[in-house]
Protein backbone atom coordinates (compact mmCIF):
# COMPACT_ATOMS: atom_id res chain seq x y z
CA UNK A 1 0.00 0.00 0.00
CA UNK A 2 1.39 3.39 -0.97
CA UNK A 3 1.76 5.97 1.77
CA UNK A 4 0.67 9.58 1.47
CA UNK A 5 3.34 12.14 2.27
CA UNK A 6 2.51 15.43 3.97
CA UNK A 7 3.97 18.61 2.50
CA UNK A 8 5.02 21.07 5.20
CA UNK A 9 4.90 24.24 3.12
CA UNK A 10 1.48 25.12 4.54
CA UNK A 11 2.52 24.70 8.19
CA UNK A 12 1.91 27.40 10.75
CA UNK A 13 2.60 28.44 14.35
CA UNK A 14 -0.18 30.04 16.39
CA UNK A 15 0.40 31.69 19.77
CA UNK A 16 -2.84 33.31 21.01
CA UNK A 17 -1.12 35.72 23.43
CA UNK A 18 0.80 37.35 20.57
CA UNK A 19 -0.82 39.83 18.25
CA UNK A 20 0.67 37.73 15.45
CA UNK A 21 3.60 35.41 14.81
CA UNK A 22 4.56 36.15 11.22
CA UNK A 23 7.43 35.02 9.03
CA UNK A 24 7.78 31.57 10.60
CA UNK A 25 9.54 29.09 8.32
CA UNK A 26 10.02 25.99 10.48
CA UNK A 27 9.25 24.41 13.83
CA UNK A 28 10.20 21.32 15.82
CA UNK A 29 8.59 19.51 18.71
CA UNK A 30 10.35 16.88 20.82
CA UNK A 31 8.29 14.52 22.94
CA UNK A 32 10.17 12.30 25.39
CA UNK A 33 9.40 9.71 28.03
CA UNK A 34 11.94 9.34 30.81
CA UNK A 35 12.77 6.07 32.50
CA UNK A 36 14.09 5.11 35.90
CA UNK A 37 16.52 2.26 36.30
CA UNK A 38 15.18 -0.59 38.46
CA UNK A 39 18.01 -3.12 38.03
CA UNK A 40 18.36 -5.56 40.89
CA UNK A 41 20.10 -8.91 41.44
CA UNK A 42 16.95 -10.58 40.07
CA UNK A 43 17.70 -9.08 36.64
CA UNK A 44 20.83 -11.27 36.31
CA UNK A 45 23.09 -8.66 34.78
CA UNK A 46 20.61 -7.05 32.39
CA UNK A 47 19.54 -3.50 33.14
CA UNK A 48 15.82 -3.02 33.83
CA UNK A 49 13.78 0.18 33.51
CA UNK A 50 10.29 1.52 34.17
CA UNK A 51 8.65 4.54 32.53
CA UNK A 52 8.48 7.57 34.83
CA UNK A 53 7.45 10.96 33.41
CA UNK A 54 6.88 12.39 29.95
CA UNK A 55 7.57 15.85 28.64
CA UNK A 56 7.88 17.92 25.51
CA UNK A 57 9.57 21.02 24.20
CA UNK A 58 10.54 22.57 20.90
CA UNK A 59 11.52 25.53 18.80
CA UNK A 60 10.18 27.63 15.98
CA UNK A 61 12.05 30.02 13.74
CA UNK A 62 11.39 32.58 11.10
CA UNK A 63 12.07 36.05 9.82
CA UNK A 64 11.75 39.07 12.09
CA UNK A 65 8.40 40.80 11.54
CA UNK A 66 7.53 43.28 14.28
CA UNK A 67 8.35 43.08 17.99
CA UNK A 68 9.52 39.72 19.37
CA UNK A 69 7.49 37.55 21.73
CA UNK A 70 8.19 38.11 25.41
CA UNK A 71 10.35 35.49 27.08
CA UNK A 72 8.64 33.92 30.11
CA UNK A 73 5.20 34.18 28.51
CA UNK A 74 2.86 31.38 29.61
CA UNK A 75 0.51 30.59 26.74
CA UNK A 76 -0.74 27.87 24.44
CA UNK A 77 0.79 26.98 21.10
CA UNK A 78 -0.54 25.27 18.01
CA UNK A 79 1.97 23.81 15.56
CA UNK A 80 0.28 22.94 12.28
CA UNK A 81 1.91 20.41 9.96
CA UNK A 82 -0.35 21.46 7.10
CA UNK A 83 -3.73 23.09 6.55
CA UNK A 84 -5.44 19.68 6.89
CA UNK A 85 -7.67 19.41 9.96
CA UNK A 86 -6.16 17.37 12.79
CA UNK A 87 -2.57 17.57 11.47
CA UNK A 88 -1.34 19.63 14.40
CA UNK A 89 0.30 19.52 17.80
CA UNK A 90 -0.92 21.78 20.61
CA UNK A 91 -0.59 22.43 24.30
CA UNK A 92 0.34 24.84 27.08
CA UNK A 93 3.88 26.23 27.00
CA UNK A 94 6.31 28.73 28.45
CA UNK A 95 8.37 30.69 25.91
CA UNK A 96 11.86 30.05 27.33
CA UNK A 97 14.28 31.49 24.82
CA UNK A 98 14.79 33.98 22.01
CA UNK A 99 17.77 33.76 19.65
CA UNK A 100 18.22 36.54 17.07
CA UNK A 101 20.58 36.16 14.12
CA UNK A 102 21.70 39.13 12.05
CA UNK A 103 24.31 39.14 9.27
CA UNK A 104 25.52 41.92 7.00
CA UNK A 105 24.41 39.93 3.97
CA UNK A 106 21.33 38.23 5.39
CA UNK A 107 17.84 38.68 6.73
CA UNK A 108 17.22 38.97 10.48
CA UNK A 109 15.83 35.72 11.91
CA UNK A 110 14.39 34.86 15.30
CA UNK A 111 14.32 31.43 16.90
CA UNK A 112 12.17 30.73 19.95
CA UNK A 113 12.43 27.89 22.46
CA UNK A 114 9.42 26.65 24.38
CA UNK A 115 8.77 24.14 27.16
CA UNK A 116 5.51 22.20 27.39
CA UNK A 117 3.76 22.49 30.75
CA UNK A 118 0.86 20.07 30.30
CA UNK A 119 -0.23 17.24 28.02
CA UNK A 120 0.78 17.52 24.36
CA UNK A 121 -2.12 16.98 21.95
CA UNK A 122 -0.77 15.07 18.95
CA UNK A 123 -2.14 14.75 15.38
CA UNK A 124 -4.99 12.37 14.71
CA UNK A 125 -4.55 12.44 10.95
Amino acid sequence: MASTKVVGNAGEVQVPTASAVHGIKSWTVDQVFETGETTSFDDTGTKAFLPTVSGWSGTFEGYKVGAPLTIGTVTTITLEESQTANQLFSGAVIITGLHVTTAHDGIVTETYDFQGTATLTIPTA
